[in-house]
């Protein structure tokens, strides 16, 4: 799979034509690292927290990308028709929105299962996936588009998320279990009858001097998976199919 760079470049630096002429790369394009940080981790919640920045990316640009799309479905019709092509890309948004929910989750339970703090880490995860989509905003945007709209996240995403939320709640219920219990406090005998002394008011918790530290800010993941993504520009069109109850869609020769 192609690294962030190698997306970069193939955004800025292809000549070949899509739906439109598109410009000769920069010379800058050529400075882009060969090596980027856009890998995606092997353990699981680091991967799952790469899907997650990826997935995300990819959700944040639809608004950008969608008249570009049009306007190439427009000019290249499936044999459906436009509306019918278009209709893919709404459902598409709807199943990448539910497969976050399935990364949030497993993300989520990995963390409270921990025993200690992996936020940092999965933070840093899920930026290597944002990654993947470096570059965007100077990408013509006809290029941009046809990338979009040929990606997908790497199939195993949603596999591997289900497996660690499972696994991670498990291990959630174990720790729970070990955990020592507070010993029940002995009765006391009966104290004589006789009028028992107020008790002191209880002190505030600011008036005793103590500071409770600020609630720490759950992780964003807002997020978006494998070694990046290679791209490869479509020779044909791109019809939509259902391949693991996924809309994707794939490229068909003329």
């Amino acid at each position: 799979m192609a690294t962030a760079a190698l997306l970069a470049l193939a955004l800025l630096a292809q000549d070949a034509p899509i739906a439109t002429a598109v410009p000769q790369a920069q010379p800058a394009a050529a400075t882009a690292p060969s090596r980027p940080a856009a890998t995606a981790p092997t353990d699981e919640y680091g991967y799952v927290g790469w899907c997650y920045g990826a997935l995300g990316g990819y959700l944040e640009l639809y608004d950008k990308v969608m008249p570009e799309v049009t306007r190439i479905e427009k000019a290249f019709p499936g044999p459906d028709g436009v509306a019918a092509s278009l209709k893919v890309y709404p459902e598409m948004r709807a199943e990448a929105r539910d497969d976050l929910q399935t990364y949030r989750a497993a993300i989520t339970a990995a963390e409270k299962a921990s025993p200690r703090p992996i936020s940092e880490y999965g933070k840093a995860a899920i930026a290597k996936g944002r990654s993947v989509w470096a570059g965007s905003d100077v990408a013509n945007k006809a290029r941009l588009a046809q990338v979009w709209m040929s990606w997908s996240p790497p199939g195993d995403c949603e596999t591997r998320a289900k497996t660690l939320e499972a696994k991670s709640n498990l291990f959630g219920q174990a720790l729970n279990y070990n955990a020592p219990k507070a010993a029940e406090p002995t009765p006391e005998p009966m104290a004589p009858a006789e009028a028992a002394p107020p008790a002191p008011a209880a002190t505030p918790v600011a008036d005793a001097g103590l500071t409770l530290p600020p609630p720490k800010p759950k992780t964003k993941a807002a997020v978006t998976a494998a070694d990046a993504f290679e791209f490869k520009p479509c020779a044909g069109r791109l019809l939509a199919e259902k391949r693991g109850g996924k809309t994707v869609l794939v490229c068909k020769a003329d």
